[in-house]
């Protein structure tokens, strides 16, 4: 094979000078077939693997057109086509029937783009790889440039493609825009319904992501549940920002997947050529560093980089190495809301909640921690450690006060969704010594109500055990009455949003009224969430609510004060409730 560099053109030719837009590494040792022709249609210059892929050498093509590869399994039509797209649109791409130089006929993915040059007109270049290749020999299309699954080219395609095509925007001074794509809901649809559901929908959104972009732009998928799209030659930032809004609009909707309909959120990163990077390694960090931002921000976000992200991103990958320590350096703790039994103010059981003590960053709020710990799956280990340390610490305080008190756990949505969550709790009920009545279990109403199905089968399993079942934070989702009264459950918790309404005696909510009278119909305990005035509880003594939690009586403590408090309630004995 020859070194096609070494191959001289005709003094004539007037592109020289469109030779040198091309990087020279890049485009001999890109994996795709290159052809670059003049603004006559002339073959200017061929890269190795076009040799490798139709047989010509340099010395074959070099002052020809296209046409000699031409297999003739096209009309003319198809051509008119092709050359009305690069007319209007600076850009073809779709699939092709070429001849070899022995003869025979195989189909191209072909992509062919207009380059303008001020000094020359333009240029035209080719890329295409070998479809029927690739098909055929699935372990070379699988294992280097394409995802098996999607039929998305993947993250080493992608370096090739973004990489020869910032040196074409470098040259012509133009503006690309990277989006580096995350569903954030995926790896619960593969966790609760298994691998065969998961695939599917990646397939739908790999078909979906395509539709959203225009001919010039391309769709990769890099790996899991992330994508990036390329977008090349956009006039300003706005463009790759209602492309984004696209996706995300349509990606959203729902998905017919077999015999379910899954939903999906995605984040979305966008980092722009040139002004957020010139080499792809910059490019494609600083739009996973906007993506992650996007995510933090809420479901279904996009957002442009920025150069201080990069700190916040810094701070937040603290945090989680921070986060990963916390358990084995015992930095994690469980401090004890009680609940207090409004007919005589005694305290009935307690809501396990866990705080962090770090060394250096002081106490860090759950707020900061626990949405990091259920991104990053560090809520299954601690969700474990803190029912095993509450139901060992209840187990002990029964016995001290001999008593039947319950103690209460949260449960997360992923950690609601660990397939041995039964199993899980058997065993340390059984480690503890604690019995499955004096258990409760939590789960919000959003997390119950996104597939009322599975978690109706769910809580059986848990209630057939006799552990108690609560929702927690009624009021606050899209509950539906006949779900609600298929729920295996004991327990209804009314939000502190709707208790703080009641500020005092004289105050009515008519929600607390309807949540009350609601639980009672279904033979269901209530407890209020955040009762902190002499108001709110006489309120609620009045509305026949049984139990409550709050700052009026306590905040969450940690063990000896909990026990403190059992000893001697101060609200029993005269003394004034605590406040904030």
């Amino acid at each position: 094979m020859h070194d096609d560099s070494t191959v001289k053109k005709p003094a004539d030719s007037t592109t020289g000078s469109h030779l040198r837009l091309v990087n020279e590494t890049v485009f001999n040792k890109c994996t795709e077939g290159v052809i670059v022709t003049d603004q006559n249609h002339r073959i200017d210059r061929i890269n190795p693997s076009f040799t490798r892929i139709t047989g010509y050498e340099p010395a074959d093509v070099i002052g020809k057109t296209p046409a000699m590869l031409k297999s003739h399994r096209h009309d003319e039509q198809f051509y008119n086509d092709l050359t009305n797209a690069i007319k209007t649109k600076g850009a073809w791409q779709g699939e092709i029937w070429n001849r070899r130089k022995n003869g025979t006929i195989y189909p191209q993915w072909l992509k062919i783009f207009r380059v303008d040059d001020p000094a020359n007109g333009c240029f035209y270049v080719g890329m295409f790889t070998d479809s029927e290749s690739l098909t055929n020999n699935a372990t070379l299309r699988n294992h280097a440039y394409y995802d098996s699954l999607t039929g998305l080219p993947n993250r080493m395609l992608l370096y090739d493609r973004l990489t020869f095509m910032l040196n074409l925007a470098r040259r012509q001074n133009s503006l690309m825009g990277v989006l580096h794509l995350d569903l954030n809901r995926f790896k619960l649809i593969n966790d609760s319904l298994g691998y065969s559901y998961g695939d599917q929908l990646l397939q739908c959104v790999a078909i979906r992501l395509k539709s959203c972009t225009r001919e010039v732009d391309s769709v990769f998928r890099l790996g899991d549940d992330e994508f990036a799209v390329l977008l090349e030659d956009i006039a300003n930032p706005q463009d790759a920002s209602r492309v984004a809004k696209r996706i995300i609009s349509t990606c959203t909707q729902p998905y017919k997947i077999t015999d379910k309909e899954l939903y999906i959120t995605i984040s979305i990163g966008i980092s722009l050529f040139p002004g957020d990077g010139e080499q792809f390694e910059i490019l494609m960090k600083n739009a996973e560093t906007a993506m992650l931002r996007a995510k933090e921000l809420g479901i279904s976000n996009y957002q442009h980089y920025k150069p201080s992200m990069n700190t916040q991103v810094f701070e937040q990958l603290t945090l989680e190495y921070n986060l990963k320590k916390a358990l084995e350096y015992d930095q994690l703790k469980v401090f004890y809301q009680p609940f207090v039994n409004l007919a005589d103010r005694s305290i009935v059981g307690a809501e396990a909640l866990v705080r962090w003590q770090h060394p250096d960053l002081g106490m860090v709020t759950p707020a900061q921690f626990i949405p990091l710990a259920e991104e990053t799956g560090l809520i299954i280990p601690i969700g474990r450690w803190v029912m095993e340390t509450a139901c060992r610490q209840m187990r002990l305080w029964q016995k001290q006060h001999n008593t039947a008190f319950t103690i209460s756990v949260n449960l997360s949505a992923r950690q609601f969704q660990q397939p041995d969550l039964a199993e899980m709790v058997n065993r340390i009920l059984s480690d503890s010594g604690l019995a499955p009545e004096t258990l409760k279990l939590e789960i919000t109403e959003s997390i119950g109500m996104k597939n009322p199905l599975q978690t109706i089968e769910a809580l059986k399993i848990l209630k057939a055990k006799g552990i108690l079942i609560a929702i927690d934070d009624f009021g606050t989702g899209y509950s539906s009455l006949s779900y609600l009264k298929q729920f295996p459950i004991d327990t209804i918790k009314i939000d502190r949003s709707f208790v703080m309404e009641a500020k005092d005696i004289e105050s009515e909510s008519a929600i607390i009224d309807a949540i009350i009278a609601l639980a009672h119909s279904l033979d269901l305990d209530v407890i209020a969430e955040g009762v902190e005035t002499s108001g709110q509880v006489e309120y609620l003594v009045r509305r026949g609510c049984e139990l409550v939690q709050g700052y009026y009586f306590s905040k969450p403590v940690a063990t000896d004060e909990f026990e403190a408090l059992l000893r001697n309630p101060p609200w029993i004995n005269g003394q004034k409730a605590q406040t904030r």
